[in-house]
């Protein structure tokens, strides 16, 4: 069994999300992202050493989990303890269930075009580059 399928056994177990929701994330873990006219379905982080074209870490996330995270991150915001919220709101972080619906119409935006690269960042110190996108 996967460590995603299990993290999202554990959530239900721990009652930290409904098993409707778990159901949900489970099934989207097994269904194929469907084509949909050159809309990205990945998010995918990329880390390379200096002067390699090989990645030395691969991230790929499918856009579709990151969207139901997303619906779900609204439930996170009410469990978490009052201080850390006071914490995070001081420092302009707020987690409640409207940013994460602003955090899913972003990726509806990145993925129109069918790739696109959010971050493309290079350490000059050790070399190393690290790139974030949708595809």
């Amino acid at each position: 069994m996967s460590d995603e399928r299990i993290r999202i056994l554990k959530m239900v177990e721990d009652r930290k999300i409904t098993a409707e929701e778990g159901a949900k994330l489970l099934a989207a873990l097994d269904s194929p992202a469907p084509d949909l006219n050159g809309r990205a379905h990945w998010l995918k982080v990329r880390v390379f050493e200096r002067g390699s074209d090989k990645p030395k870490v691969r991230v790929t996330v499918p856009l579709s989990i990151l969207k139901i995270a997303g619906r779900l991150g609204g439930k996170f915001h009410m469990m978490m303890p009052e201080e850390a919220k006071a914490q995070m709101e001081a420092k302009g972080i707020v987690l409640d269930a409207e940013s994460f619906e602003d955090i899913e119409r972003l990726f509806e935006q990145f993925a129109v075009n069918g790739q696109y690269k959010m971050v493309d960042v290079e350490d000059d110190e050790s070399g190393q580059r690290v790139e974030v996108y949708v595809e």
